[in-house]
């Protein structure tokens, strides 16, 4: 084989080793009023019980989903809010008035619904989960005078061009502000993901493959103990 054709060669399979060990992790989009997380993945899960370790090297993402019902120092799924789905099994949780909307995932698909719709049995979907929904088909949601006017640093799983992203607010705000930022965002679907002390911390890859923690201080919180379940994207 000609030199020049076989170091062509040689570059060409470089830049496409490149690309492969490129397209993981996680990619963050910042705006004036959010900060944006956008996984690389090629599987989602609910896990429960115990957070996903920084040394599970398959972990892109993870943070908390659904809300906890009681502070109890055993995990129970009883104590989870609504029926969720691990790993294609539906588990029994406990009813939640607060939650209005859910979302499924399986390879290749996912879906955005209203609490009514969502499935009563696995029916093929790998994981989900409910709660509060924000923003639906593009139009949000119906906000109660006591939530309205709620400041916190929000955080929710949304869907923007056909992609899914983590969206966060950047400072604390009202939640009809966050609402706002989102819709001005372009998102077409949002669902509420659990926040406060203890319950805000989570971690990610970037890019490069390394760890990075948001609110690590939450970890001294006393409420840490008590999280119960994690939305999880896998390389």
């Amino acid at each position: 084989m000609h030199l020049l054709v076989m170091r062509n060669r040689i570059v060409l399979t470089m830049a496409v080793l490149t690309v492969c060990l490129c397209v993981h992790g996680v990619t963050v989009e910042r705006t004036a009023n959010l900060n944006v997380y956008y996984p690389e993945y090629t599987g989602i899960d609910l896990v429960c019980g115990q957070m996903p370790s920084a040394a599970q090297k398959n972990v892109e993402f993870c943070c908390e989903a659904a809300f906890t019902g009681e502070l109890l120092s055993e995990f129970r799924h009883s104590n989870i809010a609504d029926n969720h789905l691990c790993s294609g099994v539906m588990k029994k949780g406990y009813r939640c008035r607060a939650n209005t909307g859910g979302f499924v995932w399986k390879k290749g698909a996912w879906k955005f619904m209203k609490k009514e719709d969502y499935p009563t049995a696995a029916n093929g979907w790998h994981m989900g989960f409910c709660q509060l929904l924000v923003i639906y088909n593009g139009v949000a949601r119906p906000i109660g005078a006591k939530m309205r006017h709620t400041k916190h640093i929000f955080r929710a799983l949304c869907e923007k061009n056909g992609r899914l992203c983590l969206i966060e607010a950047n400072k604390v705000m009202t939640y009809e502000k966050f609402v706002k930022c989102l819709t001005e965002y372009n998102v077409t679907h949002a669902l509420y993901l659990d926040m406060g002390a203890g319950w805000n911390y989570t971690w990610y890859r970037d890019r490069e493959g390394k760890v990075k923690e948001v609110f690590p201080e939450s970890k001294l919180a006393p409420n840490y103990r008590y999280r119960t379940n994690w939305l999880t994207f896998y390389r």
